[in-house]
């Protein structure tokens, strides 16, 4: 993405790809709870859990990109 431009709509393949990670991150999060309850060894439950964390923050991406131009107080994408 150029940095002086932005544009407000979302292509379908990003909604997509949001959905997709959000929908993974989610599931892998469940997975390593489900992990360390069953006694499984914690640096696997840490990755997977990290892994699911990665995931949601991708998911996210697009409110985290808003959320740091507003704080430069750069709210109109310039």
């Amino acid at each position: 993405m150029v940095p002086g431009k932005r544009r407000n709509e979302r292509s379908l393949g990003e909604m997509i790809s949001s959905v997709s990670f959000y929908g993974l991150g989610i599931y892998a999060i469940l997975e390593a709870i489900l992990l360390y309850e069953e006694d499984a060894p914690l640096l696997k439950c840490i990755a997977v859990g990290l892994a699911g964390f990665a995931c949601v923050t991708a998911g996210a991406r697009f409110i985290i990109a808003d959320l740091v131009m507003r704080i430069r107080g750069d709210s109109d994408g310039r």
